[in-house]
C-alpha cells in the first residue's frame, strides 16, 4: 500500500475509474436490482423463528421476532428508497470525464488526513476523523472505495480501526463493514453515479457522525453491554458468556453448563438426563433403547436407562405363566382323593 500518490499515480487510478463508468455507462438502460438481501433476511427470521417455535424456545422466539420486525422496517425504507432512484434517474446521463474524476481524487488529499490507494485491493482509501456519538468514542474509520465495483449496490465498505462494540458490528449503523446508509442513500448514489467522489467521500463520513436509535444494528444504550436471552437483563460484555449452541448472550445467573463437556448453554439448548437430572448439551446425551428417552453415557448400561433396566429385571423374576398351569391343577386332585374314597365306602 502506498502512502500518499503523487500526481501520476491519481492518474493511473482516475483511468481505471473512466474504464469503469463508461462501462457502467454501456448497460445503464438495465433496472437496478430491487433489494433481494433484505427480503431473504426476512424469510431467514421468518424460519428461524417457525424452529423455534416448533420446540418451544421461547427466548429464541422472541429475539427472532425483534430481528423480522427490524428486517421488514429496513425493506420498507429499501423499497421506497428503490422507487425514488427508478424515478428519478437518468438513464442518458454521460459518463464523467477523466478529468473530472482526476480533479476529485486530487481535491481528497485537502478534505483528509489520510489518502491511500490500496492496488491489491483495487481502493481507495481514506481516513475519517476520530466518531463520537453521544459521548461514546467509536474512533476513527477506514472508508475503502474499489473502483472495479463502481456501480454495484455498495462499491465500498466501512473498516473501523478501534474496533468498539461487537465482533461485526463496530458503528451503530455498520454491519460486517457495510454502511446502513438511511436518509443518505440517494445522495451517496447520486455522488457516485455523476462521479463527485470526493463528495461521496465527505457525505460518509457524515453518515458515519450521525446515530438514528430507531435503525441502529446496536444501540448505543447497549454498547458496552449486552442483552440476556433468558432474562433480558442488561450485562457487560465481560460477565456474559455466549451459548455454544445459538450463540445468544447469557448473564451468569441465567448461564447453564454441560456436566460432561463444560460448555455454556441457555435455557432454550440445554436438556436434562431423565435418570439422573443433570443438565448436558445434545451432544452429551444418548436416547435408550427402551424409552426413548435422553439419558447421560454413565447412567446408560448396554444403551439402557436404569428405569428400563429395573423394569426388565422385575419381569424375569415374576413367575411365568407356563409354571401356574402346571402346578395348579394338582391340588384339585389331591383334594379329590379322599371323596372318591368315601364314595367307594358307601357304594360297599
Amino acid at each position: 500500500m502506498n502512502t500518499l500518490p503523487h500526481q501520476r499515480l491519481w492518474l493511473k487510478v482516475a483511468l481505471k475509474f473512466t474504464a469503469r463508468y463508461q462501462a457502467n455507462a454501456a448497460q445503464r438502460q438495465q433496472l437496478k436490482s430491487p433489494p433481494r438481501s433484505c427480503w431473504e433476511r426476512i424469510l431467514r427470521w421468518e424460519r428461524l423463528y417457525q424452529k423455534a417455535s416448533q420446540r418451544e424456545y421461547r427466548a429464541a422466539m422472541r429475539i427472532c421476532q425483534e430481528r423480522l420486525q427490524q428486517s421488514l422496517s429496513q425493506i420498507i425504507h429499501e423499497c421506497t428508497t428503490y422507487r425514488e432512484e427508478i424515478t428519478q434517474s437518468c438513464p442518458h446521463a454521460p459518463a464523467p470525464s477523466l478529468q473530472v474524476l482526476y480533479d476529485e481524487l486530487c481535491a481528497l488529499v485537502g478534505e483528509f488526513e489520510s489518502v491511500v490507494i490500496d492496488w491489491d485491493e483495487e481502493e481507495v482509501v481514506v481516513l475519517t476523523q476520530s466518531v463520537r456519538l453521544e459521548h461514546i468514542d467509536l474512533g476513527a474509520f477506514e472508508i475503502r472505495l474499489r473502483w472495479s465495483e463502481i456501480g454495484a449496490s455498495q462499491p465500498y465498505r466501512i473498516i473501523s480501526l478501534a474496533q468498539t462494540g461487537e465482533d461485526d458490528v463496530h458503528h451503530p449503523h455498520v454491519q460486517e463493514e457495510a454502511l446502513c446508509e438511511g436518509e443518505g442513500k440517494v445522495p451517496l448514489h447520486r455522488a457516485l453515479a455523476t462521479g463527485r467522489l470526493c463528495d461521496f467521500f465527505l457525505l460518509v463520513q457524515q453518515v458515519l457522525k450521525t446515530y438514528n436509535p430507531g435503525s441502529a444494528y446496536v444501540p448505543l444504550s447497549r454498547w458496552f453491554s449486552v442483552s440476556c436471552a433468558d432474562c433480558g437483563d442488561a450485562v457487560s460484555r465481560e460477565e456474559s458468556r455466549s451459548c455454544s449452541v445459538c450463540e445468544h448472550d447469557v448473564c451468569g445467573y441465567c448461564r447453564r453448563n454441560c456436566t460432561a463437556c463444560g460448555t455454556t448453554l441457555c435455557s432454550s439448548c440445554v436438556d436434562t438426563c431423565s435418570a439422573c437430572g443433570d443438565r448436558f448439551c445434545r451432544d452429551c446425551l444418548l436416547t435408550c433403547d427402551g424409552c426413548s428417552e435422553c439419558c447421560c453415557r454413565p447412567c446408560l448400561s448396554s444403551d439402557t436407562c436404569p428405569a428400563c433396566l429395573k423394569e426388565s429385571e422385575e419381569d424375569s423374576h415374576a413367575p411365568s405363566e407356563n409354571t401356574s398351569l402346571n402346578t395348579s391343577p394338582d391340588s384339585p386332585l389331591k383334594a379329590e382323593t379322599p371323596a372318591a374314597q368315601e364314595t367307594a365306602s358307601v357304594e360297599i
